[in-house]
C-alpha cells in the first residue's frame, strides 16, 4: 500500500470519529477506546505475516460494521477505510467476495435504521467501492508502465553492451586481418622485390663490365635494369600503401579521406577539423554525414566555383554537428530563402536524409556559404 493510500485510510478513520463526538450523544471514553482499537487493527494489518493478513482484514471488516451499528451512519467512512485495505488482497476474487460480505454485514447493522439512512449507506459504500476500483486500476497501469520502462531500459543497456562487444569483435577481426596482410606483404617484399633487387644488382655488375667493350649490349642491359627498378618501385608503392593504414576517427565515416580525394582530383584547398572527444556513431548517422558532406562539396565546386572547402565536425553530449563550408559564391538573401524552401534534388535529398534520423539541416551565408548538419546521438546511460 502506498504512502498516500495509508494517509487516506487513517484520515477516513479519524475525521469521522472527531465529527461524531460533536454530533452524536455517546460515551466518549468507550468511543475513544473503540477508535483506538480500530487504529491498532488497521496498523497491525499492514505489518502482520502473510497468513494473518486475511483474518485481520475480516476482523476490521466486522469491527467497522459493528461501529456503524453502535454509533451511527457517519462511521461508514471507517468501513470504507477497511475496504481500501482488503481490496488490495490477492487473489482478486477474494477482495470482491469481501466487498459483498461487507455490504451484507453493513445492511444487517442498519436493519433498524430509516430507509434514508440505509440508502445513504449503500450508495456511499458502492460509490466508494467504484472509485477504489478506478484507483486500483490506475495504480496497476502505473506499475505496468514502470515495469515496461524498466524492461525497456534493461534491453537498451543489453543492446548497447552487445553493440560495444560487436565493435570490439569487429576491431579484433580487422586487426587480425591487417596483421595477416602485413605478414603477406612482408613475405612479398622479401620474395618478389628482394629477389628482383638481387637480380638488378647482378645485371648492373654485368652492365659495368659490358659497357666498355660492347656499348650497345650494355645499353640494352641498362634499359632492362631501369624497367626492373620501375617495376620494383611500383610494387613498393602498392605494398607501402597497404601497410600505411591509419584508422579513421569514429563517426567521421572517412570524411578526411573524402577531402583528400577531393583535393587530389580537383586541386582545391581542403581543411578538416574535429572538435570535442570523438565517440562511436551508429552507421546510419555516419552515412548521413558522409553523403551530406559529399553533396555539399559537389555543390560548392559545381555551383559556387569554390577554390577551398572545409569540414568541421563537433562532438557534443547529445548531438554531432557537421559544418561544410567553402569560399565560393555566396547567395544573397532571396537566393538563400529559395534554396531553403525549394532547393535542387541534391539539397532535398540532404534534407530528407537528415530528417529521417531526427536531425536538422541549415544553410548559412555569413561569412561564407556553409551547410550545417545536426544529428542527435543516443549513448549508453541516457535512460535512467
Amino acid at each position: 500500500m502506498t504512502r498516500e493510500l495509508k494517509i487516506l485510510r487513517y484520515g477516513l478513520i479519524l475525521a469521522p470519529a472527531v465529527i461524531s463526538i460533536y454530533i452524536y450523544d455517546i460515551d466518549y471514553d468507550y468511543f475513544t477506546l473503540h477508535i483506538l482499537l480500530l487504529l491498532l487493527i488497521a496498523a497491525l494489518g499492514l505489518r502482520l505475516p502473510k497468513p494473518l493478513i486475511l483474518p485481520a482484514a475480516v476482523l476490521e471488516l466486522l469491527f467497522t460494521s459493528w461501529l456503524c451499528y453502535r454509533y451511527g451512519a457517519l462511521l461508514i467512512f471507517p468501513a470504507i477505510a477497511a475496504m481500501l485495505h482488503y481490496t488490495r488482497l490477492k487473489p482478486r476474487f477474494l477482495s470482491v467476495l469481501l466487498v459483498l460480505v461487507h455490504i451484507a454485514v453493513l445492511n444487517a447493522a442498519f436493519i433498524h435504521s430509516p430507509p434514508q439512512v440505509i440508502a445513504y449507506m449503500n450508495v456511499t459504500f458502492l460509490l466508494a467501492a467504484a472509485l477504489n476500483e478506478l484507483l486500483y486500476r490506475t495504480g496497476r497501469g502505473r506499475e505496468d508502465t514502470l515495469f515496461l520502462y524498466d524492461e525497456l531500459r534493461k534491453k537498451h543497456f543489453e543492446l548497447e553492451e552487445a553493440r560495444n562487444r560487436l565493435q570490439q569483435f569487429t576491431s579484433q577481426v580487422e586487426n587480425a586481418a591487417q596483421a595477416e596482410e602485413r605478414v603477406r606483404i612482408a613475405r612479398q617484399l622479401h620474395d618478389d622485390i628482394g629477389h628482383r633487387l638481387i637480380r638488378v644488382k647482378m645485371m648492373a655488375e654485368a652492365a659495368v663490365h659490358t659497357l666498355p667493350v660492347a656499348p650497345d649490349a650494355g645499353m640494352i642491359m641498362m634499359g632492362q635494369i631501369r624497367d626492373q627498378l620501375a617495376a620494383s618501385m611500383d610494387d613498393m608503392r602498392a605494398a607501402v600503401k597497404k601497410i600505411n593504414y591509419t584508422p579513421q576517427l569514429e563517426g567521421a565515416y572517412a570524411l578526411d579521406r573524402l577531402l583528400e580525394e577531393t583535393g587530389r582530383d580537383t586541386g582545391v584547398q581542403t581543411m578538416y577539423n574535429v572538435q570535442g572527444l570523438p565517440y562511436p556513431l551508429y552507421p546510419s548517422l555516419q552515412i548521413v554525414l558522409y553523403k551530406n558532406a559529399r553533396e555539399a562539396i559537389t555543390n560548392a565546386l559545381r555551383h559556387g566555383k569554390a577554390t577551398a572547402v572545409s569540414i568541421s565536425l563537433t562532438y557534443s553530449h547529445h548531438e554531432i554537428c557537421m559544418e561544410v563550408g567553402n569560399n565560393g559564391n555566396v547567395p544573397d538573401g532571396v537566393q538563400l530563402n529559395r534554396l531553403q524552401s525549394s532547393g535542387g534534388m541534391g539539397l532535398q535529398g540532404m534534407y530528407e536524409r537528415t530528417r529521417l534520423v531526427g536531425g536538422s539541416l541549415a544553410l548559412q551565408a555569413d561569412p561564407g556559404f556553409c551547410v550545417i548538419t545536426r544529428l542527435p546521438v543516443y549513448r549508453q546511460g541516457e535512460i535512467h
